[in-house]
């Protein structure tokens, strides 16, 4: 079996590769691939993340995501899936909407597919009013996406909004404050954060 980022031949190299898992990424490429959690703090929303969005992240992502390499699903959460499943066990999970225009051109819900594993029950009902592709857009526009969401479900009872990238927060906040009358328990998490430059608390 050979790397899907770099190609080099993998070798098991860890207990969990042997007994659980394989894992798809060679371990050069797992040992840049640094879980770092933290807490991110949007006014009082947190956030947890567990990647910066540079470097192997980053690329894996845009690999994942913009050249459909579905093959990757699996290397995002591959160190962090026990974790996840054990801290938010009982939580339904809730997809922060993608482009329906893009998930068109890939062929697949690049969330979904990266989360299925957790076997978490999905939340329906949630839509965006409208069609807004953020990748290159203005921080206005961006914005935009708080007062974009609008849900038609049941009542729910502990939910986890997901995604894959936090930028300016605006999707997230905005699916947060949608699904806030909603629900007796909410919590965020996002996998990667690209927000250096602002305050967060060490995990």
């Amino acid at each position: 079996m050979r790397c899907l980022f770099c190609d080099k031949e993998i070798e098991k190299y860890s207990l969990k590769s042997i007994l659980l898992e394989e894992d798809s990424i060679c371990c050069d490429c797992r040992d840049l691939l640094k879980v770092d959690r933290k807490i991110e703090k949007i006014g009082d929303l947190k956030i947890e993340t567990f990647f910066e969005y540079e470097g192997i992240y980053r690329s894996l992502l845009i690999q994942y995501k913009e050249c459909y390499d579905e093959a990757l699903k699996d290397v995002f959460l591959y160190d962090i899936k026990d974790y996840i499943k054990l801290k938010y066990f009982g939580y339904q999970i809730l997809y922060v909407p993608s482009s329906e225009a893009k998930i068109k051109e890939r062929g697949f819900n690049h969330l979904e597919l990266m989360f299925d594993s957790l076997h978490f029950k999905k939340v329906t009902g949630l839509r965006s009013k409208k069609e807004l592709i953020q990748e290159g857009k203005s921080g206005l526009v961006r914005k935009q996406m708080i007062d974009n969401y609008l849900y038609g479900g049941p009542r729910l009872n502990k939910v986890l909004i997901v995604d894959d990238m936090l930028t300016t927060g605006s999707s997230i906040t905005g699916v947060y404050n949608t699904i806030v009358p909603y629900s007796n328990k909410i919590k965020c998490l996002v996998l990667a954060s690209k927000r250096k430059t602002l305050s967060h608390l060490k995990y």
